[in-house]
């Protein structure tokens, strides 16, 4: 950390100047970027220290490259999304159906609170009512994500009733409901894809793509693959969502390639990083795992733009965008009829349980703990020291809640030096002319 921390006051302008890692033919030199306004340029390291002088008011060697640094702090700023800090600024509504799942998954992370829980209709409607309430959330674009808990499907039908209350309710808003489903693949209920279709309602489906991987860590890999044709083959919009474990972190390539040959008309994909604790025998494996990502999906990317098919991940995600939050908040609907801030904790049974349920659904009414939902929503990257120099600061923003929550210091140090590698590459590949 002393590295960004010996350039404290370039920091306070915005700027931050951090060393090349990850090419070896630019070893020694400097990359100075500006992520308000999107510019990033490779220095010497005396660059960046005359850059230093100069934001200080010390005397500085006035050189072309260190002027057109400074003359870049005028440009005009990206836009940034700033975070509301109370429920009216609850956006995305996210309905966990259930605490069932007919697939046991070796990375789940709500198995441990399963317990066949499904919400009522009545408290189900009564959330939907609340969060598409005019005086909540007068003017903004809301939306709704159906996924798991468990596996959402398996309680299609209250989906499909709550769902049509919610599009009555969009009427009324005289605004589009845009909703968005997650599912193992291995269900198809009678009229979901014309639903789906007449609806406008994107399909995700969480999927390991390669056969042997996807029978070793999820099972049914033909039954789901050929569930994910149909879904396409019917025209609707479809993704997959694909755990990276140790298994397939370096063979991201041949999941693209997988995809092209056996999903062909599927053009989305998302390729989700580890986190869990338990996952990582010691920090060393962890960390090596992070590198390993990085690396191979930026391999993965171009391949996957040569095919047509747009990938992403967590980290490209937070790259892309501005924020002064990692997470916006969430209004997650769990099977037990509570209001959660973040889908990873729904069930009495998990550890953050307690610290994360701000609100509870009864018939017709919906209880919010405004004090303790604010307190929630005011950890951002504020609260620590080391982003504050950071070059991420605008883009992980502090990191998301669930994980500062879970991890140790050292494994949150880790996981930050592989954003700050991650957004290293993007900006050598995508940013510096």
């Amino acid at each position: 950390m002393k590295k960004f921390m010996e350039f404290k006051a370039l920091a306070s302008k915005d700027i931050y100047p951090f060393p090349i890692t990850s090419d070896l033919e630019k070893l020694g030199k400097w990359i100075v970027y500006l992520p308000l306004i999107r510019y990033a340029t490779i220095v010497d390291k005396d660059v960046v220290v005359e850059l230093q002088n100069a934001i200080c008011g010390r005397p500085y060697g006035k050189t072309p490259i260190v002027e057109d640094i400074l003359s870049h702090m005028e440009d005009e700023k990206k836009k940034i999304y700033y975070t509301s800090s109370d429920e009216t600024g609850l956006l995305n509504m996210m309905i966990l159906p259930n605490n069932k799942c007919n697939f046991h998954c070796s990375y789940c992370y709500s198995a441990y609170g399963r317990s066949g829980k499904e919400i009522s209709y009545d408290k189900l409607s009564s959330a939907i009512d609340y969060f598409f309430d005019i005086s909540r959330a007068a003017n903004q674009r809301l939306t709704i994500s159906v996924l798991g808990g468990g596996e959402p499907l398996l309680s299609w039908d209250l989906l499909k009733r709550a769902l049509n209350h919610a599009f009555e309710l969009g009427v009324k808003r005289k605004t589009k409901i845009p909703v968005s489903l997650v599912t193992n693949g291995s269900l198809i209920p009678e009229n979901m894809l014309e639903y789906c279709k007449e609806n406008d309602i994107s399909v995700s489906v969480s999927f390991d793509i390669l056969e042997d991987i996807q029978r070793e860590q999820r099972g049914s890999y033909e039954l789901v693959k050929d569930n994910i044709n149909r879904i396409s083959d019917y025209g609707l919009d479809v993704a997959l969502n694909t755990v990276i474990t140790n298994s397939n972190v370096d063979r991201m390539k041949e999941m693209i390639l997988h995809m092209d040959n056996e999903m062909p008309l599927v053009k989305k994909v998302s390729f989700k990083s580890l986190i869990s604790n338990s996952y990582f025998s010691d920090m060393q494996a962890r960390e090596d795992y992070y590198r390993k990502f990085v690396d191979h999906f930026f391999e993965a990317k171009d391949l996957a733009q040569k095919k047509g098919i747009y990938l992403v991940c967590p980290y490209w995600n937070a790259v892309i965008c501005l924020a002064d939050r990692y997470c916006p908040g969430k209004f997650v609907v769990t099977a037990e009829g509570t209001i959660s801030i973040c889908h990873c904790v729904s069930s009495e049974k998990d550890l953050l349980y307690d610290k994360f349920i701000y609100g509870r659904i009864s018939e017709g009414h919906v209880d919010i703990d405004r004090e303790k939902l604010q307190a929630i929503l005011a950890f951002n990257q504020n609260k620590f020291d080391s982003c504050q120099t950071c070059p991420c600061r605008w883009h992980c923003a502090g990191g998301c809640y669930t994980d500062n929550c879970t991890m140790s210091e050292i494994e949150k140090e880790t996981y930050c030096v592989s954003m700050r590698y991650f957004l290293e590459k993007f900006l050598l590949k995508y940013v510096i002319q």
